[in-house]
């Protein structure tokens, strides 16, 4: 009873010098040091006294009928038991955002870095582990403003883009991967090549045939209420203002090849203006019932 008082007296800091001698000269105080500090390896939220003394008052009562591998084998259960506490408690710090569709969302990272993340689109970043690596999974389209520190890294289906600290675009929809850079300089990487892409200079990537072009503007248009294409296939055209006007759009009898691309710009605040935009270039026609529009060519 003595010793265990002796143990619990220990664990709250409490010892005086003379008990603190005397529990020194006990067989098993080695074992009990380990134990303690095997409880308290790992970051937790706080440390409980109580439950460390259950676990080396457990340890004190086999010590009297084992040897000193079981001992080792209790450690390594704790330590087991600590990670797996550390991991549930501590590396579940993903967050992530989604946009519906005709909405989108401003979003201030751990570094202050900002993201505007156009309609119908995800990304995820692990918050924790954001000052060693500065990560971003996107899926969609997102205009960043990134803080000057580590490689910032945004990763798509299609390819990534890392920087240091400027400001670019990504658009990663379907078999369409745009990357434009309005400040600084940014590394493009895809399965077939990697581009340093400077301000004022656009990569576009369309059924794996990618090109390099000028920019004349200074921001996306999309986060000012206007999407802009340049040879953009008509179906990606169609689909990006499905997700703008949360609309359905049944395109009748029409074909949808390679060559029949888009170059221009539709509004976001006037559906019958924007689908004039998209329609009249091609010759075709459209009507409007509630949310369902049908295009088709025109007579």
């Amino acid at each position: 009873m003595k010793e265990e008082k002796l143990i619990q007296k220990w664990l709250d800091g409490e010892l005086s010098a003379e008990e603190q001698r005397e529990l020194e000269q006990l067989d098993a105080f080695k074992d009990y040091q380990k134990i303690a500090e095997a409880s308290t390896y790992f970051k937790a939220p706080t440390f409980d006294a109580n439950a460390t003394y259950e676990k080396i008052k457990e340890a004190q009562q086999k010590h009297q009928v084992t040897n000193w591998l079981s001992v080792v084998g209790k450690i390594a259960a704790i330590l087991v038991m600590a990670f797996l506490s550390y991991t549930m408690f501590f590396t579940n710090s993903t967050q992530e955002f989604t946009t519906e569709i005709a909405s989108t969302e401003n979003i201030t990272l751990p570094d202050n870095s900002l993201i505007n993340l156009n309609a119908g689109s995800h990304l995820s970043f692990n918050e924790d582990a954001w000052e060693d690596n500065r990560f971003i999974a996107l899926d969609g389209e997102a205009f960043f403003k990134v803080a000057k520190g580590e490689k910032f890294t945004v990763e798509t289906a299609l390819g990534s883009v890392s920087v240091k600290g400027t400001q670019f675009n990504v658009k990663q929809r379907n078999n369409l991967f745009v990357v434009t850079c309005y400040e600084g300089l940014v590394e493009v990487k895809t399965e077939k090549e990697t581009v340093l892409l400077p301000a004022g200079k656009e990569f576009r990537q369309i059924n794996n045939q990618s090109l390099v072009d000028n920019i004349s503007t200074t921001s996306p248009s999309w986060t000012q209420g206007k999407s802009s294409f340049t040879s953009t296939p008509l179906k990606e055209v169609l689909n990006e203002l499905e997700r703008q006007y949360d609309i359905q759009i049944q395109a009748k009898n029409l074909t949808f090849d390679a060559h029949r691309t888009f170059t221009g710009s539709f509004v976001h605040h006037n559906l019958d203006q924007a689908l004039k935009a998209i329609t009249i270039p091609f010759h075709l026609t459209y009507k409007i019932e509630g949310s369902s529009v049908s295009i088709v060519e025109r007579e």
